[in-house]
């Protein structure tokens, strides 16, 4: 396999990848990470100064992964802009290494309306059985992996060909924002060049699209980070550091203290109140 060698300033694999995020990307017993994006399945690991980028031709990086990776935005500027205090200091310290990768438009619209009331592994799972059952296959070396199906493929199934992949009550959203993107009524082009407000506008028309996946869905596929996503983590650690007493009241301070870094700031600080919350939960209890 060809292999692409990259520098990993403000770049770890596993900051990036388990920062909540993205749902296709695993993690192996060596450390790295293997993932489908686009049509292309690559392996991730880092290697030193360096991260690996295996099945990976040095044109395949230029014209997709350096885009997908945020390769060429300076994450030190980013720090230091919202390190405003000593929670923000902390939350950075501690996920210094997340890249806010840049997804395809459907299919972090699909992953999203999935992760409604859902578990991280378990968004994961549907997701890759909709890929396994409906995507086109793609190698990693001898491995077959799949690609995330087109609109048109989707839209192609009926609500009950989503339910029986475990989508729930979601089936329904499935079926008719594929229809919806199959029938070019979404245009992420057109999206993307709208004012934030308009552009959230349009997605909440969508049925099945609430507020925490409209501002996902535009801060990870469409690079709109003035956007602050809010869901139980975040209204947890704004209520306790800024006293806000709502998800919408935390996300609008998110978004007037940080503006054009919101979205950056957002994953730092949920990605950094998650895992310190597993670790003082995992903690033996005290005797009495």
């Amino acid at each position: 396999m060809e292999v692409t060698r990259v520098s990993n300033k403000d770049f770890d694999l596993t900051h990036t990848f388990e920062c909540g995020q993205c749902f296709r990307w695993n993690r192996a017993d060596d450390g790295s990470y293997s993932g489908v994006a686009g049509s292309k399945a690559v392996r991730l690991r880092q290697d030193g100064d360096s991260i690996l980028i295996e099945n990976c031709s040095a044109e395949d990086f230029d014209s997709f992964w350096r885009g997908y990776l945020d390769l060429d935005r300076d994450y030190g500027e980013i720090k230091q802009a919202v390190s405003i205090n000593e929670l923000m200091r902390n939350a950075v310290s501690f996920g210094g290494g997340i890249r806010i990768l840049r997804q395809e438009f459907f299919e972090t619209l699909i992953s999203y309306i999935i992760s409604q009331n859902n578990s991280i592994p378990n968004i994961k799972r549907v997701v890759e059985r909709l890929c396994s059952a409906y995507g086109e296959p793609v190698m990693l070396g001898d491995e077959v992996r799949y690609a995330f199906p087109s609109a048109q493929r989707l839209a192609s199934l009926n609500e009950s060909d989503f339910r029986s992949l475990g989508a729930g009550f979601r089936d329904r959203y499935l079926a008719g924002v594929s229809r919806l993107a199959a029938e070019g009524a979404l245009d992420p082009d057109r999206l993307s060049a709208l004012p934030t407000a308009e552009a959230r506008a349009e997605l909440m028309k969508i049925k099945g699209v609430g507020n925490k996946v409209c501002d996902c869905v535009l801060l990870f596929a469409l690079g709109k980070f003035d956007l602050f996503p809010t869901d139980t983590w975040i209204k947890k650690v704004m209520s306790e550091s800024f006293s806000t007493d709502s998800v919408s009241a935390a996300k609008n301070e998110g978004e007037r203290i940080f503006g054009q870094y919101s979205g950056f700031a957002q994953q730092y600080l949920f990605y950094w109140r998650r895992e310190t919350d597993k670790t003082e939960r995992s903690k033996p209890l005290k005797s009495l």
